[in-house]
């Protein structure tokens, strides 16, 4: 519901984009066999699921890159994303 008020109001008032950022919330299972950057692909393609990306993606947000030691997060190992 939030998304969408979001995606209304940047059209209503003409703008080209929203940016946000977000966790890896399911990350931490994978930290040990792949990188952030890893793992953000393997989400974007729907190999893997993460709560939040996953979520972020569906609802039309283009992942764009990682963010490492941008918040401290232990889940997500400090890297959320743009």
């Amino acid at each position: 519901m939030l998304y969408n008020v979001r995606k209304n109001l940047a059209i209503r008032l003409n703008l080209r984009r929203i940016i946000a950022g977000g966790r890896l919330y399911c990350y931490y299972k994978y930290a040990k066999i792949m990188s952030a950057q890893e793992y953000t692909k393997q989400v974007a393609i729907r190999k893997l699921k993460d709560a939040g990306l996953s979520f972020q993606l569906k609802n039309e947000l283009k992942f764009i890159k990682v963010l490492p030691n941008y918040l401290y997060d232990k889940r997500s190992f400090n890297t959320p994303v743009l």
